[in-house]
């Protein structure tokens, strides 16, 4: 810098620079060993710099990709919801008490037989009403809850 008053030049540049010297190029322009470190620098900085600008705006909201994978989700509860609905009805049908015998073939039955059969069979009715009375089949607390939620 050259100060009018004082007849002064002063450098305010790196000590024992030349003017006009570049420290990083040859004079033909290629780089020197100095000058290829510093670029190479430069350029894996830069290469860091555009991976994390990528990874930026991969990670930005994509609205369409959450709307999807809501479906996704809601399908899959609906269908494990229906499948436990399935089970349960198989399982209550399967615990349900076996079918009451068949009606016998009366054409074959004589009325005394007939009258026979029908008595035998209040009996056993009167006997079991009074001695041994049957309870209804309970649920487990289990399956009432499931019930009473399905």
């Amino acid at each position: 810098m050259y100060k009018a008053d004082s007849n002064e030049l002063t450098h305010w540049g790196i000590p024992h620079m030349k003017w006009g010297v570049r420290r990083y190029q040859n004079e033909d322009g290629t780089l020197t060993e100095a000058g290829k470190r510093r670029y190479a620098k430069e350029v894996t900085r830069n290469n860091m710099k555009k991976k994390k600008d990528r990874a930026e705006e991969s990670s930005l909201v994509d609205a369409n990709r959450w709307v999807i994978e809501d479906d996704e989700r809601a399908k899959r509860v609906t269908d494990t919801a229906s499948s436990i609905v399935r089970d349960f009805q198989k399982i209550e049908r399967d615990s349900r008490p076996a079918p009451k015998q068949k009606r016998l073939d009366l054409s074959d039955m004589t009325e005394k037989e007939l009258r026979d059969k029908i008595n035998r069979e209040l009996l056993e009715r009167q006997y079991n009403s009074l001695f041994a009375p049957q309870e209804k089949p309970k649920l487990s607390k289990g399956r009432e809850i499931v019930k009473q939620t399905l």
